[in-house]
């Protein structure tokens, strides 16, 4: 976990997504465990609770904070991954850009450049950097 606290990163929501399981089940739950571990194993990751609609509890999220091109590269080739072991997933992915909530999906047939554009484009603006030429996925 990381404190981002004046930090120039920029913040990730990483939400998985599938159709084929409930949010509950606990087969998706171990699911989406091994992918918070294996970007947790790759970038900066931390967490934090957001009230959840219509009840008095909280879900976590799971943020990525990206520093660098080499950061966003490593968040993509794993999202990739993920997607490809099971064509029913997705991931959706928000951030805040200048007060405004920006947001990309990712499922297994569009992890392409045009899909991380977005993100690489609003990371180079937050750290203050060049465009990252370098996240286009491999």
């Amino acid at each position: 976990m990381t404190d981002l606290s004046g930090d120039r990163r920029l913040e990730l929501v990483v939400e998985p997504r599938s159709d084929d399981y409930d949010a509950a089940d606990d087969r998706w739950r171990a699911q989406v465990g091994t992918l918070h571990e294996e970007l947790a194993a790759q970038v900066d990751t931390f967490q934090r609770g957001r009230a959840a609609s219509g009840t008095k509890g909280t879900v976590d999220e799971v943020i990525l904070a990206l520093g660098s091109s080499g950061a966003l590269t490593a968040a993509v080739e794993c999202f990739r991954a993920w997607l490809q072991r099971d064509k029913s997933r997705s991931i959706d992915v928000r951030w805040d850009e200048d007060g405004v909530e920006r947001h990309v999906t990712f499922s297994g047939d569009n992890v392409d450049a045009a899909t991380v554009k977005e993100i690489a484009r609003a990371a180079a603006t937050r750290v203050g950097g060049p465009a990252w030429s370098s996240t286009e996925p491999s």
